[in-house]
């Protein structure tokens, strides 16, 4: 059975980021309450060329599932082939989805008419989205905004209602917005109603049980996607599902940092790209600017546990 449609509702999603949403940090989100989680973006093209840096981005581990790998790319061959690679490279496919970006606003994505891009070429969103459900039989998703030049998402879910994509997370602003300003909500809601027999899901906006609370009223989604509002506070997703704000005391956020540091040198030889989890995860303490000093230039355990001890 298709595992989105067994999850209870609210669903409460890790929205993919690149540069954070890597193994490690997904089996914290999972740990503490998400229900599902979403891999950092991969790119089709490096899928198809086998880059190794980029296969590494496939590994995972069980405990983290239901995962879904995005991915990203321009072309609808490439998508197709980066998915019957997937489909024999994944061992184990319970609980393992697939989504398409089409809501990137980097400048380094959308050059090259990939992300955001996409959803202004309904045409070609149509058959790249046709092709990955054609070639696996894994649940294929997608991740838009809420509109980008003359698209606005309400017009894409009309164009892709028909294919067999089981979920839409919609990032509440604009490509022009980016990641800032006030969140579309009545559009969120729109496509909930032309997408009744899919999942829908709210993202952008939410570092807060109270701003959990008014996205999924507002809205009438099935779930939230939740990204850097989660970053350095992964204990919004218990606040969420127990109702109740959380703020943890210093030693709870210690203990978290250094598991989080420990699951990360399992596939890693140092916490260099750990760095910027750690100065999110204590800047509101008192003392954050001095410790963020120290942390920024840290690169192992002991080193960690040392500039913890000060927190």
């Amino acid at each position: 059975m298709n595992f989105w449609f067994t999850i209870k509702k609210p669903i409460l999603a890790l929205a993919p980021m690149a540069g954070y949403t890597d193994s490690a940090f997904r089996l914290i989100c999972r740990q503490i309450g998400s229900d599902v989680v979403y891999s950092e973006m991969i790119s089709t093209d490096a899928i198809v060329f086998k880059n190794k840096k980029t296969i590494r981005m496939l590994k995972y581990s069980s405990k983290e599932c239901p995962l879904i790998f995005q991915l990203f790319g321009n072309k609808p061959e490439r998508f197709k082939e980066a998915v019957i690679f997937l489909n024999k490279k994944l061992k184990n496919k319970k609980n393992i989805g697939i989504d398409i970006n089409f809501g990137c606003p980097a400048h380094k994505v959308t050059k090259t008419g990939s992300g955001a891009a996409l959803m202004n070429e309904l045409d070609t969103a149509y058959k790249i989205i046709n092709a990955v459900c054609k070639n696996t039989d894994l649940p294929v998703s997608i991740k838009v905004r809420t509109k980008v030049k003359n698209t606005t998402c309400l017009e894409f879910a009309e164009t892709v209602k028909n294919l067999p994509i089981s979920a839409m997370m919609i990032h509440g602003r604009s490509l022009k917005q980016g990641f800032s300003g006030n969140i579309d909500f009545a559009t969120i809601k729109k496509v909930k109603q032309i997408l009744p027999d899919k999942i829908v899901l709210a993202n952008g906006g939410v570092d807060s049980l109270e701003t959990a609370l008014k996205t999924l009223s507002a809205t009438c989604c099935d779930g939230l996607g939740l990204a850097r509002g989660v970053l350095g506070n992964p204990w919004l997703f218990a606040s969420i599902r127990q109702n109740k704000k959380n703020n943890p005391p210093p030693d709870e956020i210690k203990k978290m940092i250094i598991c989080h540091a420990e699951l990360f040198l399992q596939d890693n030889e140092n916490l260099i790209n750990l760095r910027k989890h750690f100065v999110r995860y204590i800047h509101k303490q008192k003392n954050a600017s001095a410790l963020r000093q120290r942390l920024v230039n840290v690169e192992n355990l002991d080193e960690l546990k040392k500039i913890l001890k000060d927190l």
